[in-house]
């Protein structure tokens, strides 16, 4: 795990060993600069957004201008797998990208979001800081809920979405997830979803609450979310290794301190917000919520797995080792 996580970097990993004296380390620090360009899809209103420009400015503040981070959203520049190329070319560059698309280069990060495996945030902090994904808990934190089946159809098992055409991220597991779902997914960015909708191109999509509440108000169009949570709606921030551990010690420290700082201030935050926007888009816009057999759904989307070992190299043993992770956290709190 560790040494294939070598090949993407998040922003906590693989800390460089200092060879200065202390004033050398700090006129290392003074006569250093960079500008970092950040990438991001999302829109003002979402909470992706938000912490990413907070992160921006936070960054280029603490460190007085020394590393300078300049961010782009709204889908301005390369996002989704370009966004990670960029980093996989050593530019220098910054994302906050769905982590499957790392995949490509480190497999494992696809079961680490797999479909059907949490339950909730502090599960899914207790899996990133566990020894299993030792080294990248700190640009991991930055999640917006879980991504449910929205359409305008009564949704209760998976054999609800037979013919179902679901707006899909371009992301393989994605596609793969929808398709065991039980729904026929169709690649797109979500700024072609609205009026795929009204054209009836897609009868939904899958996605969290805040996109739901977001841009184009979604939710005038489609008003009815079965609650399958087959994701956890997360991105990670990630970086080039060498553009990483290039930088003085002093300003990668405090680079890490703000991705931390940023994610936990965006899952609180949504947390927070969620409540609102469902009380509202009930009350003003008749949007319903219901439950769904999760049982049916788990066990529909457990070939993913497979899939991703066959697709990605994966561990094979990582899943069962999560699952195990995962549940024996729930007997502790359960104790």
């Amino acid at each position: 795990m560790k040494k294939a996580l070598a090949l993407v970097l998040t922003l906590s990993m693989l800390l460089a060993l200092c060879a200065f004296s202390p004033a050398a380390f700090a006129d290392e620090a003074d006569d250093y600069y960079i500008e970092l360009t950040y990438s991001n899809v999302f829109n003002p209103k979402e909470w992706n957004y938000k912490a990413a420009e907070k992160f921006a400015e936070m960054v280029t503040e603490k460190t007085e201008g020394h590393v300078k981070v300049t961010f782009h959203g709204l889908n301005e520049l390369d996002c989704y797998r370009d966004s990670v190329v960029h980093a996989v070319n050593g530019d220098k560059w910054i994302g906050l990208e769905e982590p499957s698309l790392f995949a490509d280069w480190v497999g494992d990060c696809a079961v680490l979001v797999g479909p059907m495996l949490y339950n909730n945030d502090e599960e899914y902090n207790y899996v990133m800081d566990s020894d299993i994904v030792k080294g990248v808990k700190e640009a991991t934190h930055y999640s917006f809920g879980y991504r449910s089946v929205v359409t305008n159809l009564d949704i209760t098992k998976p054999e609800d979405l037979k013919g179902v055409k679901l707006r899909s991220t371009t992301a393989s597991l994605f596609i793969k997830t929808i398709e065991c779902l039980g729904a026929t997914p169709v690649p797109m960015s979500f700024t072609e979803c609205l009026s795929s909708i009204s054209s009836g191109l897609v009868d939904g999509f899958e996605g969290s609450t805040s996109t739901l509440a977001g841009a184009g108000a979604p939710y005038e169009l489609v008003k009815k979310v079965a609650l399958t949570n087959h994701f956890i709606a997360t991105r990670w921030l990630f970086m080039a290794q060498d553009v990483y551990e290039e930088m003085p010690e002093k300003w990668r420290n405090i680079l890490d301190e703000c991705a931390l700082e940023c994610g936990l201030w965006e899952q609180t935050s949504c947390a927070e917000d969620e409540a609102v926007q469902i009380e509202k888009m009930k009350t003003e816009a008749g949007v319903t919520w219901n439950e769904v057999d999760i049982d049916a759904f788990t066990e529909a989307c457990a070939p993913v797995y497979d899939w991703i070992v066959e697709e990605y190299g994966a561990n094979p043993e990582l899943h069962q080792q999560l699952v195990d992770l995962i549940n024996n956290f729930r007997a502790s709190k359960a104790a």
